[in-house]
């Protein structure tokens, strides 16, 4: 005969109870693995890397290896441009940007020295002498330099050792004391070439 409870009790069997115990270990276990795993998603730090847009890319390229106005801007070089222009956003395929350098963006033109003539006069001519450094591989320069006179500084490309400082290969490094040949002076300077820059010591990296 089964027990029966007593009026106006609430009765539970131990093995009911124990059950219920079972359930709520077991559910409070869960809450808590995922409240955890929730945690420790938040507290990470998660980084998104979004691939550069195109026009951006080119962008950025096109202010170290081209100049927009060569003809006021002395750090661009003398080379012409053969071709159309064909827009980007033109929706025309020959817009894609072609001669992507792939080893390492060129360096920017800087004044590396200055040129002085040789010829015996008495008015000595200086010229800035203007170069960068090709990431071909090699240890190759591209140089030219300017005119002082008249009110338009032109660029003038120059020669070493017959051959040309100023086309996509370059020449030979410059050294101090070494002959050039300018042309448009048709002439040979000497040159002198600017001390490096050294590395500077930054404590606070």
């Amino acid at each position: 005969m089964g027990k029966k409870c007593i009026p106006g009790v609430f009765c539970i069997e131990n093995m009911t109870l124990f059950i219920l115990f079972i359930i709520v270990l077991l559910v409070g276990y869960l809450f808590y693995q995922q409240h955890t795993k929730m945690n420790s998603t938040s507290g990470a730090n998660i980084i998104v890397v979004a691939p550069p847009s195109t026009s951006a890319a080119i962008s950025s390229l096109a202010t170290i290896s081209t100049r927009n106005d060569p003809m006021n801007d002395p750090y661009s070089p003398p080379l012409k441009k053969d071709g159309l222009y064909f827009p980007s956003d033109s929706g025309d395929v020959r817009g894609i940007p072609v001669n992507v350098q792939t080893r390492g963006t060129n360096m920017a033109y800087q004044q590396v020295g200055i040129l002085t003539r040789q010829n015996g006069k008495s008015d000595e001519m200086i010229l800035p002498l203007m170069g960068r450094k090709l990431m071909n591989g090699r240890d190759k320069w591209s140089y030219y330099t300017m005119s002082n006179t008249g009110n338009m500084n032109t660029k003038l490309p120059i020669s070493l050792n017959g051959k040309s400082c100023t086309g996509e290969y370059g020449c030979d490094d410059i050294n101090n004391g070494d002959n050039v040949y300018v042309e448009g002076y048709n002439d040979t300077f000497r040159v002198t070439i600017y001390e490096n820059s050294s590395f500077n010591y930054i404590p606070y990296l």
